[in-house]
This record gives C-alpha cells, structure tokens and sequence, in this order.
C-alpha cells in the first residue's frame, strides 16, 4: 500500500489541475517530440544511404562477376591477371580483396599506395553475408563500405571483398539534421509546456470565478449566481446546470418559507380559539351547562388542530417521497367503484348524484395511494357542487396512460387559481366560504405523483371544473 506506486498516486492528487495538464504536456510532448524526431532521422537517414548502399551492391554485382582466384592465390580480372598495384579504370568499382587469414590481398581504387589516408582494419569475420561500414580515410574523404563473403571456389574458400564508395556528400546532412534535433527539441517541449500552462490557465479562469462565486453563496443570499463566460463550452454548461440548481433551491426556499409561514397563520387560528375560549370560560363563573358548551368548544376547536397537524404530517410524507410503492395490478374500474361507494352517504346527503363512466381497465399502480387521491378529489367535487349537482366520474384509456377524471358542477376556478391549486393552504374563494385547510389538493398531487402520474385541472363545459388523474399503464 505504501509502496513507490502509491506513493506517486497520492503526490499526484495533490497537484492542481494546470499543474497536472502542464505535467502532462511536458511528459506527452517529449515522448511525441522525440519519437518524432528519431523517426525523422531514421527516414532521412535511410533514405540518403539507400541508394548508396544499392550503388554497392551492384559494384558487388560486377566484381563478383569479373574476380576469379585461380591457383597459387592469383587474381584474374575477366580472365586477364590482375597486377599489383593495380591499375583503376572509371568504370571499375572500388573494392578490397581479403583472405582468410584476414590479409589484404589487393586494393582497387584511384588513390595511389603512398597517399595518407587511414585505411579501415580488415573486414569483420562474421559468416553473416553483409556488413554495411563507414569510415573517415582522411579529414575530407568519408567512405561507405560493403563488407561481404566471396562465393567459395575451388582455390579459396573464406576469402571476402569490400566494396567502396564516398560517403560525404549523402552524409553531410545527417550530422546538421542531428544538431538541429538536439537543439529544437528541448526548445519545443520547453514552449509546449509553458504554451500549455498559459492556455491551461486561461481556459480554467472561469473554474476560479465560479468557485469565488459559490463560496459567497448561502442561504440567506440565494439571488447570486455563476457567472458564465461561455455558455457552449463544458464549463458554461456546468455553471448553467448549477445556476438551475440554484433556482431550484431558491423556489424551495421560497416555498417553505411561504408553507411555514401559512402553516403557522393556519395553526395560530384554532391555538387562538382555544385561549379564547379558555380565558372567556375563565372570567366568571358558569353553571356545568355553561361549562359544557365551554369545553365542547375548545374540544372542537382541539379536533381542527388535530385534524390540520395530521393533514400536514401526511403532506410531508408524501411530499417527501417517504412513503412506500407498492405497485400491484389493479382493475381501476373496481377502484373507482368502491370509492364511490364509500363517498356517497355524502352525495345522498345533498340529493348529488354520482354518475361513473368506467369500462374494464387494468393498471400496475399502488391501490391504497390511489385510492387516497381519489377519495380527497370526491370529497372536493361533493363538497363545492351544490345541492343536487350530478357528479361524473371518468375512466379512459390511452396507448400508454390511463385517465381518471372527476368532474364538478361547482364554480369553477379562474385560470391563476388553477396554476395554484398544488400549493398547501391555497384556497379559491369559493373554499374560502367552505372551510378547510388548503391541503386536499396539495396531497392529492403528492399522491399522484409518487405514482409516477400527473394532476391537472381544466374548466368543465359549461360551469364547473375537471381534474384529471393521468397515470402510466405500468
């Protein structure tokens, strides 16, 4: 664990990301510099000695055609001897003839015995067929040598012969090609790197300015935002995504500034009722009838306040996604019939009628949660239709939703009050005059949407209005 590797990983989190980047624009630059480099000279290289290396091997070509050993080790040149020193013609190759013993037996070329010049050692012994040389023979001469095995005969058998040809002209190129390489190369690297810190530093600036952003950010100070240098690149999309982030968060913020501050409006009323009507009950004294009315009052009062704290431990659960899905399949036909069963004592008790449209429909869902929804959304339809209004339940399907709607003879709901229904304690003036807490259809929309569905509420032809449960078919 704590060895070299380890070690290095560990050194290595703790570099900054431009520090990073410019490690890695020296390490990869150098690695693809110098293997371009040496690749470029190996090319160069190999193509200014190609064609001399042909040239010899076709010299070898007419020496092997032309050299003979005859007995006592004498040498015939197309058949003629071959005198010692020998003379060169133009159109002769340049070669030395070597024999086993690693002597020279003969030199052929244009420069005379006596000329100073380094002459190279004998050839290598090797029983390899080729070997490719270059030797400097003076300050101005540098020749290229073909070293390779004559074919044995029957008055030798390990003799060799080296070809010769000048070297300097190809060869002139690749010393200030190599210098030039030695040079350039860390001049580069050092440029990439320097080059790469700069643009890496530019380009992450904005990193810098969202982060000095952020940390001034809290939650008494949500309205300030990343700034966004660029809005198509990585980073401007990171701090649009986070500025979304942002604008969630502070809808929520507002959000349950606004649900505390009505929820404790809503809580205050009957905590105030109460006192009330201890404190009346308290300032004189009362026959037990009297007292009775006292108590039955703040009895009352106590049943609202329980009543709203549990509508409001439910909102929560079901806001806060707590409670468990338990998807099953389900014939929401059946469903709706049984809740419409279950909520007509309170139609019948205001001459309502309840009217269900619902062919046979299977759904995967969660039947008591739905059930729920549907049961706050009756409530609603039965409370502000009045007496005597028919009530419609629907149930349609879609190729892949299921709709459930209920339909009111009530009021209806001007268009800003409908965008406003899912928020807790809203109320429209008609529930004004009806009582209630503002919570039904708030938690009916929590419901809802644990199902993975939507609710949605539309005007109904006419007068009153539609809500509409829409959910998958699984």
């Amino acid at each position: 664990m704590n060895g070299p590797g380890h070690r290095f990983r560990r050194w290595w989190a703790r570099r900054s990301i431009r520090s990073r980047l410019a490690l890695w624009y020296a390490a990869g630059g150098t690695l693809l510099l110098t293997g371009f480099a040496a690749t470029l000279y190996s090319y160069v290289a190999l193509r200014l000695a190609r064609p001399l290396d042909h040239q010899l091997r076709g010299d070898f070509a007419v020496v092997d055609a032309n050299l003979r050993i005859g007995p006592d080790r004498q040498l015939l040149w197309a058949g003629q001897p071959l005198a010692n020193p020998a003379p060169w013609i133009p159109e002769h190759p340049w070669f030395e003839i070597w024999d086993d013993t690693g002597k020279l037996v003969r030199r052929v070329w244009p420069f005379p015995e006596h000329e100073p010049l380094r002459l190279p050692g004998p050839p290598n012994r090797d029983p390899g067929t080729a070997t490719i040389s270059v030797f400097n023979v003076a300050p101005d001469l540098r020749v290229r040598t073909l070293s390779i095995r004559l074919p044995p005969g029957p008055h030798h058998r390990d003799w060799r012969v080296r070809l010769l040809r000048v070297h300097q002209p190809y060869a002139d190129a690749l010393p200030e090609l190599q210098l030039i390489i030695l040079v350039s190369l860390p001049v580069v690297v050092a440029a990439l790197v320097l080059g790469g810190y700069f643009f890496t530093r530019r380009w992450l600036l904005p990193l810098d300015l969202m982060g000095a952003a952020a940390e001034r950010i809290s939650a008494e100070d949500l309205d300030r935002r990343l700034p966004v240098a660029n809005p198509d690149d990585e980073l401007g999309r990171l701090a649009r995504v986070f500025n979304g982030t942002l604008d969630r968060l502070q809808h929520s913020f507002a959000a349950l500034d606004r649900f505390v501050a009505e929820a404790s409006h809503e809580l205050r009323t009957p905590l105030t009722a109460l006192r009330s009507v201890g404190e009346s009950g308290l300032r004189r004294s009362r026959t037990p009838d009297e007292y009775r009315e006292v108590v039955a009052s703040m009895l009352e009062e106590a049943q609202r306040l329980q009543t709203l704290v549990e509508r409001l431990l439910e909102l929560a659960s079901a806001a806060g996604g707590r409670p468990a899905v338990h998807r099953t399949a389900l014939r929401l036909d059946e469903t709706v019939a049984a809740c419409v069963q279950e909520l007509g004592i309170l139609a019948e008790q205001r001459s309502q009628r309840i009217v269900v449209t619902a062919a046979p429909c299977t759904a995967v869902t969660d039947p008591v949660l739905l059930r729920q929804a549907l049961q706050n959304l009756l409530d609603n339809a039965i409370k502000f239709s009045p007496d005597g209004a028919a009530i419609r339940v629907g149930l349609a399907e879609e190729p892949d939703t299921i709709d459930i709607t209920v339909t009111d003879e009530g009021e209806g709901l001007a268009p800003d009050h409908r965008a406003r229904l899912a928020r807790p304690f809203f109320r429209s003036r008609r529930a004004d005059r009806r009582g209630g807490f503002g919570l039904g259809i708030p938690l009916t929309d929590a419901y809802v949407r644990l199902l993975g569905g939507t609710l949605a509420c539309e005007p109904a032809p006419g007068r009153g209005s539609i809500f509409r449960i829409r959910l998958p078919r699984g």
